[in-house]
């Protein structure tokens, strides 16, 4: 009765540890690195780029918001070869840093499809829509992390909420209306 007993734990643990391993190589928003509390008190920034529907150069328009522990900015670029047409920039502190990142964790901004295999480019997709980046850059400049979607459904790389991520970065922007007001970013 024992050895009966004991088969099947063992059955059913192998089971259970071969659903774990297939559900974790299959999964499409996994979280990526380091929890983003961690780069609270660093030079790393978290950045989002709007870009704009695809139309002629001089209709075209991109919005690149970078959030750092000193510093937040905001740019306007027109055309394909991204021109910048305004920018500011706003003080920022290590508190308040910290609380945007935590906002940005629970909204899901480190979730997405790590899978090599997904297009981790966003050109050419949603083109009468806007494609949106999340980034996170280090103090030296390289990419942590780069997912993507857009507003034309569920295409994209990215696994968080993209409206309370994007509504975020703008609340970071006090300029952001004023900066929009002759594009299609909004």
């Amino acid at each position: 009765m024992r050895f009966i007993i004991g088969f099947l734990v063992s059955i059913g643990l192998f089971i259970l540890a071969f659903s774990l391993i297939f559900s974790s190589l299959h999964s499409n928003a996994t979280t990526v690195g380091r929890p983003l509390m961690d780069y609270a008190n660093t030079n790393t920034i978290v950045e989002m780029i709007i870009d704009g529907p695809i139309n002629a150069n001089q209709s075209h328009y991109e919005i690149q918001m970078t959030v750092g522990t000193n510093l937040s900015q905001l740019s306007l670029q027109q055309g394909y070869q991204e021109v910048a047409v305004e920018s500011a920039s706003y003080a920022n502190n290590s508190s308040s840093y910290a609380e945007f990142l935590n906002a940005l964790s629970l909204a899901g901004f480190s979730k997405g499809n790590i899978n090599p295999k997904a297009n981790s480019n966003p050109s050419g997709y949603c083109a009468t829509g806007k494609r949106y980046t999340y980034k996170i850059i280090s103090g030296t400049g390289s990419t942590i992390e780069n997912f993507w979607s857009t507003s034309c459904g569920s295409q994209g790389t990215f696994g968080g909420n993209p409206l309370e991520v994007k509504n975020l970065f703008i609340a970071q922007m006090p300029d952001y209306a004023k900066f929009i007001g002759g594009s299609d970013l909004f």
